[in-house]
C-alpha cells in the first residue's frame, strides 16, 4: 500500500494560564488564575524573552507565524498582516476558511526563512503576536523596538494551544473571549472522540520525517499531534513509548531494522514527499499487519500541520478532515 506525501513538525507540552487584571494607572503582570478585569490596559504580559507593555487596546496586531494568525483571528481580531503559509495561496485552509476570500490580510515572506525586522516596522504595528516563532531569540530586541512582542512562557515548543490563546486574548483585553475559544475548542474535541467511538482505546503508531537511514516515531503527549490523538482516546503503542526520546521532544529515533515492531491498531504516516511511499515499500512495514488490511492514514502537509501546530482553528478543521478518516481505520 502506498502513503501520500506529507509533512509535519512537532510541538507541545503545557504552560501556566494567563488572564488579565488591571485596575490601576500601574502596568499589572498577568498572573494564573486571574479573573477578567472591566478595564484590561494597561497590561504586563510576561515572556521568556521579556515582557510586553501594552498600554492600551491593541488595533494593527501583526501575527509572526500563522499559527499565531489562527489564534489572533479565533479571538476575534484580524491581524494586519501574517506570516506566509507552505501552501498555493499563501495561507492555511483553516485560515482562509475563517476569514473569508475577501478579507485576507497581506503575507509577509521575510528573510531566508526568519524574520525582516524592516519589513515588520514597515506595518507599524502596536502589537507583534509570536507565542511559536521558533527563532524569535534573533530578533526580540530589535522588534521589541518596534511593538510590545507577546510571545512563549518558556519555549515555542512547550506552549500548548491553550496556553498561547490564553496569553494571546491577554494582551488583547480579550481574557474572557480566550476562555470561551478554549473552552468551545475542547468540547468540539470531546464530542468528537464520543462520535467517533472506535478509537477509544486504540493503540497508534505514527511514523514522522522517514530518511533513508531512520524514521522518527511519536512516542509521547509532547507531541502536539500525539496529545490531540490522546483527547480522541488514543496512545503510542508500548513499543514507541518504550523507545528512547530523540533531539526532538515527544519523538524517539529508530532505524529500520525495528520496523516489524512498529504494528499498531492505525498506522499514521508523515514526511517529505516521496519519502513516506519508500518507507511502505520497505518489507518489513509493506507486512505489518495494519498495512496489510488497510488500517492506515496518510497525512498530507497542510493536514499534518493542522495538529503538529494547533490552534483554535486549525483543530477545529482537523476535527473535520483527519478524525473520520482515523474512525474509519481503526474499525478495519
Amino acid at each position: 500500500m502506498n502513503l501520500r506525501r506529507c509533512a509535519a513538525v512537532v510541538a507541545t507540552a503545557s504552560v501556566a494560564l494567563l488572564s488579565v487584571v488591571a485596575c490601576s494607572t500601574e502596568r499589572t503582570p498577568v498572573e494564573p488564575g486571574t479573573p477578567p478585569s472591566s478595564s484590561a490596559f494597561p497590561v504586563s504580559v510576561p515572556g521568556a524573552l521579556g515582557s510586553a507593555e501594552i498600554t492600551e487596546q491593541p488595533n494593527r496586531v501583526v501575527a509572526l507565524t500563522w499559527t499565531d494568525a489562527d489564534i489572533v483571528f479565533s479571538l476575534g481580531v484580524t491581524p494586519i498582516s501574517v506570516q506566509k503559509a507552505q501552501t498555493d495561496s499563501g495561507y492555511q485552509p483553516w485560515f482562509e476558511s475563517a476569514v473569508g476570500a475577501g478579507d485576507l490580510p497581506p503575507v509577509w515572506d521575510g528573510t531566508d526563512g526568519g524574520v525582516s525586522v524592516e519589513e515588520i516596522a514597515a506595518l507599524q504595528p502596536d502589537l507583534i503576536v509570536a507565542t511559536k516563532a521558533f527563532n524569535l531569540d534573533r530578533t526580540y530586541e530589535q522588534l521589541s523596538q518596534v511593538a510590545p512582542v507577546v510571545h512563549f512562557a518558556d519555549t515555542p515548543s512547550s506552549e500548548t494551544w491553550q496556553s498561547a490563546t490564553t496569553t494571546v486574548a491577554a494582551a488583547l483585553g480579550k481574557s474572557e473571549k480566550g476562555e470561551q475559544v478554549v473552552g468551545d475548542t475542547e468540547s468540539r474535541i470531546a464530542d468528537a472522540a464520543q462520535q467517533n467511538g472506535a478509537l477509544d482505546g486504540k493503540r497508534f503508531t505514527f511514523f514522522v520525517g522517514p530518511t533513508a537511514e531512520s524514521v522518527y516515531v511519536v512516542n509521547s503527549s509532547q507531541d502536539a499531534g500525539a496529545s490531540f490523538l490522546d483527547q480522541l482516546g488514543m496512545a503510542p503503542t508500548e513499543f514507541a513509548t518504550s523507545q528512547p526520546v530523540s533531539t526532538i521532544p515527544g519523538r524517539a529515533q529508530i532505524s529500520y531494522e525495528l520496523l516489524s515492531q512498529t504494528d499498531a491498531d492505525v498506522v499514521i504516516a508523515t514526511g517529505r514527499p516521496g519519502t513516506v511511499e519508500e518507507l511502505a515499500a520497505r518489507p518489513a512495514a509493506a507486512a505489518l499487519p495494519a498495512l496489510v488490511r488497510g488500517a492506515v492514514v496518510e497525512l498530507s502537509p497542510t493536514q499534518a500541520q493542522s495538529i503538529a501546530f494547533p490552534s483554535p482553528l486549525s483543530l477545529g478543521w482537523a476535527l473535520d478532515e483527519i478524525v473520520p478518516r482515523l474512525d474509519a481505520a481503526a474499525q478495519k
